[in-house]
């Protein structure tokens, strides 16, 4: 399958579905542009509230040391630790003044909310992710030669397994890490992935009891690490649970806009529909949108001119069959002054073949003309009834198959004037005729009327149709009428939608075969 075909599958057929898709499709095309064209605002703007929360955060730390006992700092601590938060207290920084545009101003916000107007000011830095594992390596180096210098390795007892050896390594490790200050083990469990990540360093000067520093230089400095102030690159599309929600509403709404307006159209469908089966229903109203309101406004004076049409001509074709049986009365008449008994004959066989003519012309026009009302009938009963009444007249017909119920809706006189034609022309040419209701596969009708007589050329059963033309070798106007019989059958058969095929019978004659198509709702 290719990718077209496979696309045209895929994309729905109706009208509604189309619409409720496109608005859909734009919604989330909206959603995607607007993410992207706003995304690195965005960005910013959460990544500014979150670098200001963190700034106030650390300054309010930072006063909770000056005020709080020395002893109590490293609970202080403790508790203000988090994942993406690490603290620690140093006796001195080599965290310079950042040289950047973003650095000078977070610096300037941190001493803002410290309230430092003299003294050494707090300081900032943004660390990129390369800046912060090069930190992080480097406070590793420096725990491990402390703990080399003050904890040596103790050797492992030879007769331990190496399983064993290495649960008692990795015990001792731990406990060796503990021993190790905060400050060179506090990022060890720092995610430098969230980069960038800030750096800060805020000085701590006691208060004394009258509320003043207790010196011009800082006992301590407080340093932290702070994570996770950028959001990630494509944190703007997190709000999917909000796409989707205003894509249902959007999707309900459309639907049901969508279907009044298809309803619209589908009923102009089905009238269409019933006048290209000779059918003409009452005036479409004239509802919906304004372009359809003017396409059932023109479909119902199209309707009421080809109706007028057609009146107008039955009514001439009346006039002319009255016309010409008049002359024919009169040639009648005259012909049985002729004294010649042969010459009598002839021309009053000729007056009957052509009022036999007339009559069948007139058929065919007012088959082609008929307005029967449209009703629901059991059609397998119809047919059914109509072989058992010729059967009973001796006639070699059979009705095979199921005799199940199929109520279809159609003019019944004509689509039994149809059947009958194509019965009555199985019946003249062979010996034998099978008559059978089916099934179609979409949901159609087949009746099939088989025979064993002679058959019809295969480049001949589509010039049958034509009216007035015969097979002249096997079907004269004795036994064959005058040709209009199977052109009157399929005038009635496509005034349903439907079709008659001829196809060769298993018999070795003809297969008639009337196609109706499935019914449409009214």
């Amino acid at each position: 399958m290719t990718k077209r075909r496979l696309i045209n599958r895929l994309w729905p057929q109706s009208l509604t579905a189309q619409l409720v898709c496109l608005l859909l499709g734009a919604i989330i095309l909206t959603h995607i542009v607007l993410g992207v064209m706003l995304a690195e605002e965005r960005r910013d703007a959460v990544a500014a509230e979150r670098r200001g929360y963190a700034l106030s955060r650390v300054a309010a730390i930072s006063r909770i040391l000056t005020t709080t006992p020395r002893d109590n700092w490293s609970d202080v601590l403790r508790v203000a630790q988090s994942s993406q938060n690490r603290l620690r207290l140093v006796s001195e920084t080599d965290l310079q003044a950042g040289d950047g545009f973003v650095s000078d101003s977070l610096t300037h916000r941190l001493n803002e909310a410290l309230s430092l107007e003299n003294g050494i000011p707090a300081r900032v830095e943004i660390l990129s992710e390369d800046d912060c594992w090069d930190e992080r390596t480097s406070l590793r180096r420096d725990k491990e030669d402390y703990l080399e210098r003050n904890y040596p390795q103790r050797p492992d007892d030879d007769d331990e397994d190496d399983n064993q050896g290495k649960r008692v390594d990795d015990h001792h490790h731990r406990d060796d890490d503990r021993r190790a200050p905060w400050s060179m083990r506090y990022l060890d469990r720092f995610d430098c992935h969230t980069a960038p990540v800030m750096r800060l360093v805020v000085p701590i000067n006691m208060i004394g009891p009258n509320g003043e520093p207790t010196g011009t230089e800082p006992d301590v400095w407080l340093e932290a690490m702070i994570g996770g102030v950028m959001p990630p690159p494509w944190f703007v599309f997190d709000n999917l649970l909000r796409v989707l929600a205003s894509g249902l509403v959007i999707a309900v709404i459309a639907f049901f806009l969508a279907r009044r307006i298809s309803r619209s159209w589908d009923v102009l469908t089905r009238a269409a529909d019933r006048v290209g089966r000779g059918d003409y229903p009452e005036p479409v109203p004239e509802t919906g949108p304004i372009e359809i309101r003017r396409a059932t406004k023109a479909f119902n004076r199209m309707t009421a001119r080809l109706k007028r049409f057609v009146e107008d001509r039955t009514r001439m074709l009346a006039a002319i069959s009255h016309d010409l049986r008049t002359p024919i009365t009169s040639l009648r008449l005259r012909a049985e002054f002729v004294e010649d008994p042969e010459n009598r004959a002839r021309i009053i066989e000729t007056l009957d073949e052509m009022e036999q003519m007339v009559e069948a012309a007139m058929t065919f026009a007012r088959e082609e003309t008929a307005n029967e009302e449209t009703r629901k009938i059991d059609l397998t009963a119809l047919v059914e009834s109509a072989v058992e009444d010729l059967a009973e007249t001796g006639r070699p017909i059979t009705f095979i198959g199921e005799g199940a119920p199929r109520v279809y809706p159609c003019r019944p006189l004509s689509i039994k004037r149809a059947f009958g034609n194509l019965v009555a022309n199985a019946l003249n040419f062979g010996d034998m005729v099978e008559v059978a209701v089916r099934d179609a596969d979409d949901g159609g009708l087949w009746i099939e009327i088989a025979d064993d007589g002679p058959g019809i050329p295969v480049e001949q059963r589509e010039q049958v149709f034509e009216p007035f033309f015969r097979i002249e070798e096997s079907r004269n106007r004795d036994t064959g009428g005058i040709g209009l019989g199977i052109a009157i059958a399929r005038t009635a058969i496509r005034a349903h939608g439907g079709e008659i095929y001829l196809e060769e019978s298993q018999k070795g004659g003809l297969l008639a075969r009337i196609y109706l198509p499935p019914a449409q709702p009214q």
